[in-house]
């Protein structure tokens, strides 16, 4: 994922010291894909078994994206988006990574559409059929497996964190996670929220100002808004 753009300057200062590369971001206001187009979904799902979910168009994860008046005020539009906020010593907690800033193919899905912000960013992935339940299949358990790992981030290794986060039943199926990656003179914080509807995921990052605190009423605020465009997306 992308991170967000407070979290990209503020990683920028801990690789200063460092040596860690830590871009982060959710996408540029304007949105940006990695497919040109995703297949009709009246085609797609023609195919699809009974009770399969139906792939989801680029027009409906362009539908799922934050607005610049649905943040909180004073979160700036980024334009610049990152490819990898490293890599996990431990392959079930590369999840993780990947749900903040990361490829369609990183997650096994069809096409990706991005909105960054200063203070947070969002990603909206399109699956073929069920691959969506399937990835996160099994997901409170990987948080447990993954409360402590390292992060290889151009060489450096990282010690990394994952704790759980209530968050609202939404969607088909949401979780919340704090990544908590402790990059030598700076622990930096993320709040992440991912939330399922059909074959699509919809997930949100924002910085923490405080790693470990509770996260802030701006987080269920924006994250409930995450929620109810992903649904009204993939209903329309």
């Amino acid at each position: 994922m992308s991170v967000s753009v407070s979290v990209r300057r503020t990683a920028a200062v801990a690789l200063a010291a460092s040596s860690l590369l830590f871009a982060a971001a959710c996408g540029g206001s304007d949105s940006k894909s990695d497919k040109p187009a995703e297949k009709d979904a009246t085609a797609s799902s023609a195919a699809a078994p009974a009770g399969a979910a139906k792939s989801v168009t680029e027009a409906q994860l362009k539908a799922a994206l934050l607005a610049a008046n649905e943040v909180p005020a004073g979160w700036k539009a980024d334009p610049e988006a990152g490819d990898s906020v490293g890599k996990a010593d431990n392959g079930d907690c590369q999840k993780f990574l990947d749900l903040m800033q990361g490829q369609p193919a990183a997650l096994g899905a069809a096409a990706r559409q991005t909105s960054d912000f200063d203070n947070g960013g969002q990603q909206v992935f399109g699956f073929e059929a069920d691959k969506a339940t399937g990835y996160l299949n099994g997901f409170d358990a990987t948080v447990a497996k993954c409360a402590s790992f390292n992060v290889d981030m151009d060489g450096e290794k990282s010690p990394a964190t994952v704790k759980p986060l209530t968050v609202d039943k939404a969607g088909d199926e949401a979780h919340g996670y704090e990544l908590v990656i402790d990059a030598g003179p700076v622990k930096m914080g993320f709040d992440n929220y991912v939330v399922r509807k059909g074959a699509a995921l919809s997930t949100f990052s924002a910085t923490t100002k405080q790693p470990g605190a509770a996260p802030s009423a701006d987080f269920k605020t924006v994250t409930a808004t995450v929620a109810k465009k992903l649904d009204q997306a993939i209903k329309g």
